[in-house]
């Protein structure tokens, strides 16, 4: 609707508003002034008929009557007269039949009258006082609305001129004040539509030349501010795919199967290590895509739940569903899954500011088997000795720390790998800077910053921190196999593994008095040996060597202290193994070596040693393997322990090794 039709219109409803308050007014003034009228004709004349009809009422004059009675009817607007004694009866009436027929119902106004349009008065006959009977008569109401009829017909007419009037004075004003508007209009569509900086025609010097000169101000800085948000646009948009080119780089390089998702679990983006987890192209999971369709997933969607969360009041069993859960990523943020081919899937779910969610999903197939088998050991390290209670303990802790060094050594690999790129990077844009002539400026910079310093360490302590990091899964695998000694039953075992074990976990031990060196023979077959008795075997050979060569250095001085050297060697010798564990310490003297293995004899002094280490060692070789133990001193002094072991009958091969021959290892 246009401005000028607005005007018209409005101009209009006022003159409307204004004529129909007037003419209702004026009806109704004229319709209460015309009632007033005829209940006062009714009244005066029943009253006048009463006084005239009183002389022949008392006599009983009839004829007098009828024609006074006639007379008073014949009068415009009077439909019928009656003429009553006071017992009611009628000695004289005129009008028509059917009115008279009708029982006689007295009107104190035209309102009342409205059902007959007949107004029905009386007034009583008094004669000195005394009542002698009534007039009653009735007054025609219609006229009155012949009237009320006439003046509402003369007011529309009088009313609908006017307005006519009205409008076309208002459509030549509306034209008029909005001829300026329709050019500010049709202008601002041009800017509307993106032609930004047109100008509009400015007439006169009034409210709307004004307001066209602003239009036109305006209009040419939309013009400026557009270039210069269009550059901005531009600008942005180049940095957001940077910024997501990278995401995506990184994404990839996690070892972890990422997904980001929509709300409704439409797919946005998936790394290859998720492909590679459930074996399907990456090709196919297209954007758009549902993650709850893709078929190579839908196991691991229906797997079993190994972590169902405790269900609230009113909540069914649904509601610890996988799909339950990515409906409530707030409540359901971490959880395992367990797929048909035995594998343990760990997902991790965080919500993004948009609604969507990023999925991260791990196997962790290997870290529940650990910790399923150190709870089945943890059961019989309650019947072990003290050397177990300490295992456990240590296993406790090495099972803690394993997964912070999971993640610390992938993040460090991480950031090794991205150390390179970024220096190429940073090479790239010196190069650039330098074509554009501002190499001064960003020499400055890599020299404040130390560039070539951190160039050349950054690389080597990422490399040391991921080799520490190897370090610790190292001590932290060695510790697990040491506090995990097995079942009580034998099983086949690999004799070097454990050896590199219990060299790892006894480090402490040893390391501050000698070097520990393993030779083992790499083509050794396994045995067939209680795994947690034979570590028991090995810790306590290295705790008594390592004792031996801190005896021989005590009372010596810093200067003079020589650091010793332990050298544990395995062979094959026929059908048994070998496990020779020497040192270069004081020795065993010949009188007392006999006696090494006897209960409670001890060369310690007092409250170091329980003289049972030796006797569990023969007790575990002789009775509970089958084999040989035996301490002799070498020529060149030390102590030297020789056991042998069946070797396991069923495999004369190593397990799951791809070993050279003999080799000698320096820990």
């Amino acid at each position: 609707m246009s401005f000028r039709l607005k005007t018209v219109l409005g101009i209009a409803a006022i003159e409307f508003l204004m004529l129909a308050v007037l003419i209702v007014s004026s009806l109704n003034y004229i319709r209460t002034s015309n009632e007033d009228r005829i209940v006062e004709q009714a009244q005066t004349a029943s009253r006048l008929l009463a006084t005239m009809t009183a002389d022949a009422t008392v006599s009983l004059d009839i004829a007098t009557l009828e024609e006074l009675v006639y007379q008073a009817v014949s009068n415009p607007g009077i439909d019928y007269a009656r003429v009553r004694l006071e017992d009611g009866t009628v000695i004289s009436e005129e009008g028509p039949d059917d009115v008279l027929a009708l029982p006689f119902k007295q009107d104190m106004s035209v309102a009342d009258a409205h059902e007959d349009h007949r107004l029905d008065v009386w007034s009583p006959i008094v004669v000195a006082g005394k009542p002698f009977g009534r007039v009653e008569l009735g007054m025609s109401t219609s006229g009155l609305k012949e009237t009320v009829a006439d003046a509402r017909e003369w007011m529309l007419s009088v009313a609908g001129a006017e307005i006519l009037v009205v409008a076309v004075f208002g459509l030549l004003l509306g034209q008029m004040l909005t001829r300026q508007l329709v050019r500010l209009q049709k202008a601002a569509n041009r800017v509307a539509n993106g032609e930004f900086g047109v100008q509009t025609e400015v007439r006169g010097e009034d409210e709307l030349a004004q307001t066209a000169i602003s239009f036109n101000i305006m209009s040419e800085f939309l013009q400026n501010y557009s270039h210069r948000l269009e550059e901005a646009r531009a600008l942005a948009e180049e940095r957001r795919a940077a910024a997501e080119d990278r995401l995506y780089d990184a994404i990839e390089s996690m070892p972890q199967g990422v997904a980001v998702l929509e709300h409704d679990l439409t797919v946005v983006h998936v790394n290859s290590a998720l492909c590679t987890m459930f074996d399907f192209d990456q090709k196919l999971v297209r954007e758009g895509a549902n993650y709850r369709h893709l078929p190579a997933l839908r196991e691991m969607l229906e797997g079993h739940l190994l972590t169902p969360p405790p269900q609230r009041e009113g909540e069914n069993e649904l509601s610890s569903g996988r799909m339950e859960r990515h409906a409530r990523p707030d409540r359901f943020r971490r959880w395992e899954t367990k797929l048909s081919d035995g594998r343990i899937i760990q997902t991790t779910q965080e919500t993004m500011r948009d609604g969507g969610i990023v999925l991260v999903e791990t196997d962790v197939t290997d870290l529940f088997a650990a910790a399923e088998k150190n709870a089945k050991l943890e059961r019989n390290l309650m019947q072990k000795q003290k050397l177990e209670s300490l295992g456990t303990l240590a296993g406790g802790v090495a099972h803690e720390i394993n997964t912070p060094a999971q993640f610390v050594g992938d993040n460090l690999s991480f950031l090794s790998d991205s150390i390179g790129d970024l220096f190429e990077c940073i090479d790239g844009m010196s190069e650039d800077l330098k074509s554009c002539g501002k190499e001064d400026a960003s020499k400055q910079r890599l020299q404040k910053a130390d560039y070539d310093y951190l160039r050349e360490e950054m690389p080597a302590a990422a490399s040391q921190s991921i080799e520490g990091v190897g370090r610790i899964r190292d001590i932290i695998g060695a510790v697990k196999f040491y506090a995990h000694p097995g079942a009580i039953e034998k099983q086949k075992i690999s004799l070097n593994e454990a050896v590199r074990n219990t060299a790892i976990v006894t480090r402490n031990q040893w390391k501050y008095v000698a070097d520990l060196e393993e030779k083992l023979d790499q083509n050794l077959p396994d045995i067939v040996a209680n795994d947690g008795q034979i570590t028991q075997l090995l810790v306590n050979l290295i705790v008594n060597a390592a004792d031996a060569i801190e005896s021989g250095n005590e009372g010596d001085d810093d200067k003079t202290k020589q650091h010793g050297r332990i050298e544990i060697e395995t062979e094959t010798r026929g059908d048994r193994v070998a496990l020779i564990v020497r040192d270069n310490g004081p020795g065993i003297p010949k009188e007392i070596r006999n006696r090494v293995f006897d209960p409670f004899f001890t060369t310690k002094p007092p409250g170091k040693g329980t003289g049972q280490g030796l006797t569990i060692c023969r007790n575990i070789v002789c009775d509970k393997h089958d084999g040989t133990i035996e301490v002799t001193t070498p020529e060149g002094g030390g102590t030297e322990f020789v056991i042998t072991l069946p070797c396991n009958t069923e495999a004369q091969k190593p397990s799951d090794r791809n070993d050279t021959p003999k080799e000698t290892a320096v820990a």
